[in-house]
Formats: C-alpha cells, structure tokens, sequence
C-alpha cells in the first residue's frame, strides 16, 4: 500500500512558524541569565535544555518512531548524531559566554552563523563567494571586531567575567551552529521532523551530559526556580523555537533560516534593556550595527537553494 505523502505547509504557515520561533527563542538568553541568578551553571542549564527535548519527544519515538529511525540510513542516523553533538556544544558555548559578556553581544555573534556557512563553503565545500559576499564578510569582521574590543573594555558583567573570552565563546558557538544547520539541511530532507529531532536532542543531551562529568558539575542541590528557568527555556527555545526552525528547515534553505539570527538579537536586547537594564555602550552598539548589516549583506548577496520535492 502506497503512503501518500503529507502536503506541504504554506508559505504563509511557515512564515507564521518562523516568526513565532523567533519571538520564543529570543527570550532564551533571559531564562539563563534567571537560572544563573540561582547558581544554575552553563553546561547544566545546556543539558536541561536537550534532555527537556529527548524526554517530550521520547513516547512518539517509543510508540512510532523507532521504526523510521531503523529505516534511516546509517549515514543519516551518524548525521543526525553529529549534528547533534555540534549543537550541545553550541548551546553550552553560547551559555557560558553569558556568565562574561551582555546579552546583547552574545547574540550579536550568534547572528553571524551566516558569514560561518560562507566560510565553511569556500574552505570545505571549495566554492566560490561573491565580491559582494566578500564585502558582506569584510563589514561583519569589522563589526565583529569592533564589538570585541568595546567588550574588552567594558565593565564585565560580573566579578569574574572575561569578556575577551565571552566573545570568543559566543563566536565558537556561532561557527558550531553553522556547521549544525548545514548537516540538518541535508538530513532533513529525507528525515521526518520528530526521528530526526530525537537524534539531534539526544546527541546533545549525551554531549552535554559528557561536559558535566569532566566538569565535575553536580546535577542536584539547586534552588528550584533555577530549574524551573531551565524548564522555561527549553519549552520556549528548544521545543517552540528551535522545534519549529528545525521543522521549516526540511522546506526552505538555510539562508532563510539563517536569516532569523537577525531579529533574535534586536528582541533579546530589547528583553534584556526592560528586564535587566543591561545598556550597551555606544561603541558596542555601533559594532553589533556593522556586524549585523554585514550578515545582511551575505544573506541578500547568496542565490537561492532550490528546496527537496519529497
């Protein structure tokens, strides 16, 4: 018997889909910045994070899903894991870069995963950029740079803050993140959205769960707000956020989602500003400008990916 295959969401669906992810994953950074008010550490509120997602989705896989999970190739399913495995690794890099620098520049330099997949693309995929692609990755560096030098000279966030080292962090995680979208394309579109999504929490809940123990990070004995912070977080980025990116991820390409990154740090700066009177200094401001618009430059300067017609 024949299965008849599930018609694609509209454009206007899954503009509607995009927007509501942005919004709920804008307001992640200020979960963890509450859990860290508890004493939460990073790389737990990182394994929160993934295992809330494993643990949801869990009765699905048990139920249905492990039979599309058998039928994946083996190439798809280490695919999966390896996307994963690179995206705990950006979740806890971009959390730990919240203990040293504002809300604001961190996701400014999450935002740059655009000019990452274009680096990724000349130095692995041996491709060919643009002069305007160049020019887009030339005002983000200046950008970029901009906002680590104000950064190195701003007051830090607390006593023990390194905010040469925030900015470091936030752009591994960046270039992690890059890495991650660009496999799940390829996964994506010939994986159903829930087996794929399993995978993909699972692996990050493994590797996170890894960075604990070499750590020595206890999982118990916090204060309970902090780990209902961390339960908010994963609802509103892991599960609405990155949940339904992840779902438009089979129908559009990267660029498109990629192009999110943009909105996300304005909203969390704005949460940031009401919330926590986080203020940035003028020269931050300018930077986060210029490395933003250089990322608007790449992603209006790359052509258009057809998407997969299954």
């Amino acid at each position: 018997m024949l299965r008849t295959k599930a018609r694609a969401p509209s454009t206007a669906q899954l503009g509607v889909l995009v927007a509501v992810s942005v919004f709920a994953w804008s307001f992640g950074p200020i979960c963890v910045r509450f859990a860290f008010q508890y004493d939460v550490p990073p790389a737990l509120v990182a394994f929160g994070r993934m295992i809330t997602g494993t643990i949801i989705f869990a009765p699905y896989i048990l139920y249905r899903g492990r039979r599309e999970i058998r039928e994946m190739s083996a190439r798809s399913r280490w695919l999966a894991g390896a996307a994963g495995t690179l995206f705990g690794i950006n979740i806890t890099l971009m959390a730990t870069s919240l203990t040293h620098i504002s809300i604001m520049i961190n996701q400014t330099l999450i935002a740059t995963i655009p000019i990452w997949v274009a680096v990724f693309e000349v130095t692995l995929l041996k491709g060919a950029l643009s002069r305007a692609i160049w020019a887009g990755i030339a005002v983000a560096l200046a950008g970029g740079i901009l906002v680590a030098f104000a950064s190195s000279g701003a007051p830090p966030i607390n006593e023990d803050g390194n905010p040469g080292l925030g900015v470091l962090l936030a752009a591994i995680s960046a270039c992690s993140a890059a890495l991650y979208i660009t496999i799940g394309r390829k996964v994506r579109s010939t994986t159903s959205f829930i087996p794929y999504i399993w995978l993909v929490y699972t692996a990050g809940s493994a590797v996170t769960l890894l960075i604990i123990g070499l750590n020595r990070v206890s999982l118990i004995g916090y204060d309970i707000r902090g780990y209902l912070w961390v339960l908010l977080l994963a609802i509103l980025a892991q599960i609405i956020g990155h949940g339904a990116l992840n779902f438009v991820l089979k129908y559009v390409s990267p660029t498109v989602i990629t192009v999110t990154a943009q909105a996300m740090p304005v909203l969390a700066t704005v949460w940031a500003l009401v919330i926590f009177s986080e203020i940035p200094t003028a020269w931050q401001a300018l930077g986060s400008a210029l490395l933003l618009l250089g990322v608007t430059i790449v992603l209006r300067s790359q052509r258009p990916r057809p998407g997969p017609t299954n």
